[in-house]
């Protein structure tokens, strides 16, 4: 019974992520829309994988050390997400430049 139950879980999962791709194909959602959706899943897998981390570090070390090692890591990540965020930002052309740059490449 596990196993049909697990089965039919996999299969809701499986046929939520086709039903979404063909949304995504077909509805034509802007490019904010996705940049929205995409950093949501991947904060929603960060974390999960964070949480589970730390609860097995919780019940081998107490609280203290994995939660401190959370935190740390946490802003260690925000930095270097700042960081290259602003080192980009120098480098980051309207999108008038980059479509007269082709244009003007192209015979």
């Amino acid at each position: 019974m596990d196993a049909l139950l697990a089965a039919f879980w996999g299969f809701v999962g499986g046929a939520s992520l086709l039903l979404g791709a063909l949304v995504g194909l077909y509805a034509g959602a802007s490019q904010r829309i996705i940049s929205v959706v995409m950093a949501v899943g991947a904060g929603v897998l960060i974390s999960s994988v964070a949480f589970e981390l730390m609860e097995e570090a919780y019940r081998k070390g107490g609280f203290d050390s994995p939660a401190i090692g959370l935190l740390l890591g946490a802003l260690l990540y925000f930095a270097a997400d700042l960081a290259v965020s602003r080192r980009a930002k120098d480098r980051k052309r309207s999108r008038g430049q980059q479509a007269g740059a082709r244009a003007r490449r192209s015979p």
